[in-house]
């Protein structure tokens, strides 16, 4: 099983400032989180931070820290009212890094989740223990017949980075050497263990698939549920004319990886993104690479997105035709949304005319004589202006979660290939949240709150 706990930055910067407060004696905060099962294991979101009174204490020390039995029972009740899972964190302030839980906190531990799975029933509760800092963590998910099972990762999404407080294996293959250079090793093993999906594997996505594995991805879900036609040969590497209508977009994209790269966990999902079967494997991922035209995936992965604490890379590349046969307007656009900031409503990326016009099946569109443009019809594509606009994405990317680079939360970037626009070639486009905007408002709710874009049959 693989266990995943999430955290908005703000929850974070609360649980450091509690458990640092008493410094040098330990202190313990609660987390209350909702439960989402994942493909692999099961994501926790926290909802809320529970604060532990001085006066509260059983006793405190720098070795110890130990709450009232008044604590536990009033923390087990708002989690039983909720049914939230608890998280029972405290700190050790004289550990500076390698951090991992003493042999005390194990005996208590056994103890109080014992309490916590008679109280407040779910499958799991989680002891979590920090470092001085509170920059590194350890965590231990105990089930409900006293097994205790290695937390595997813990996450914050910060408006800047991507972090991990669970630190892994340091890897310096020579394959990586020049590249850990500018990401630094602790950088490129982060690249290695973080779990990323590509949503639409044509002009975009297969480029992005490919740069992922190149820079050192080794955990990939892949998702589109087309398979290869003629006009994809230009623009989709590794592809070949034996290929049309045979092989999937997806098929074509993990063969590629696992030859480059054999030890990669590639997992190839031949369906559409709105599918029942494909929503448990998104919920593991860290990040979700967005590289499909259609705005109502767009629309159902902007907000499984908000709503389970997952950054989303939005990449698109658009050419449109005049009446004339000329190229009437052209745009790339980048841009990297993080939980809690402007969504792609706010930001103008989904189209609410076009949402209705796509929930029309083809065949009536067609009677209708009222195509898309853009689906119904082909729109210009190229592989050279692919390239650019997956290039810088994967620069913003890795930068978000190695820290090299940065792209504001407030904006996006919008890149024009044939004339510049003000002046410039690349600008930086602000976004603002639109007041009372549905989606990005409600952030980390995880399936308390149902999805605007209803799921295909699984």
């Amino acid at each position: 099983m693989n266990y995943v706990l999430r955290m908005r930055v703000g929850h974070h910067r609360r649980l450091a400032a509690l458990l640092r407060a008493a410094m040098p004696a330990e202190s313990v905060a609660f987390l209350l989180c909702r439960r989402a099962p994942s493909a692999d294991g099961v994501v926790f979101l926290v909802d809320e931070v529970i604060e532990v009174e001085p006066s509260a204490y059983a006793a405190q020390a720098h070795d110890i820290a130990s709450v009232t039995p008044m604590v536990m029972a009033r923390v087990s009740q708002q989690a039983r009212a909720g049914n939230r899972v608890i998280v029972m964190a405290h700190i050790h302030p004289m550990t500076a890094s390698g951090v991992e839980l003493s042999e005390a906190d194990h005996l208590g531990n056994r103890r109080s989740f014992g309490f916590f799975h008679r109280r407040a029933d779910q499958p799991e509760h989680i002891a979590l223990v920090w470092n001085a800092a509170v920059d590194e963590c350890a965590g231990l998910v105990y089930l409900k017949d006293g097994r205790a099972e290695e937390l595997n990762s813990a996450v914050v999404v910060d408006d800047d980075r991507w972090r991990e407080f669970i630190p892994g294996r340091q890897t310096s293959r020579e394959r990586f050497a020049r590249q850990a250079m500018l990401l630094g090793t602790a950088g490129q093993h982060l690249v290695g263990a973080v779990n990323l999906a590509v949503i639409g594997l044509g002009g975009t996505g297969s480029l992005a698939s490919l740069a992922l594995v190149h820079h050192g991805a080794r955990r990939l879900i892949l998702v589109d549920d087309e398979f290869l036609d003629e006009s994809n040969l230009p623009r989709v590497p590794a592809s070949a004319p034996a290929d049309v209508k045979v092989r999937s977009k997806v098929d074509l994209a993990r063969s590629y990886a696992l030859a480059h790269a054999p030890d990669i966990e590639v997992t190839a999902l031949t369906q559409n993104v709105e599918h029942g079967s494909v929503l448990p494997f998104l919920l593991g991922c860290d990040v979700i690479v967005v590289c499909t035209d259609n705005t109502t995936s767009r629309a159902y992965l902007n907000q499984l997105a908000q709503q389970y604490l997952i950054p989303l890379l939005d990449l698109g590349v658009q050419f449109s035709i005049g009446d004339a046969g000329a190229v009437a307007n052209e745009i790339g656009r980048i841009n990297l949304v993080r939980p809690g900031t402007p969504c792609l409503w706010c930001s103008g990326h989904i189209s609410s005319e076009r949402l209705a016009a796509e929930s029309v099946p083809k065949a009536e569109r067609t009677l209708e004589g009222s195509y898309l443009r853009g689906i119904d019809d082909p729109q210009p594509s190229m592989l050279a202006f692919n390239m650019e606009v997956v290039g810088r994405g994967m620069q913003i990317l890795l930068g978000f979660m190695t820290g090299l680079f940065r792209q504001a939360p407030d904006a996006y970037e919008q890149r024009s290939f044939l004339k510049p626009r003000a002046g410039a070639m690349a600008r930086q486009i602000s976004k603002v949240r639109q007041a009372g905007c549905p989606i990005c408002s409600e952030v980390g709710c995880g399936a308390d709150r149902g999805m605007a874009i209803r799921q295909r049959a699984a």
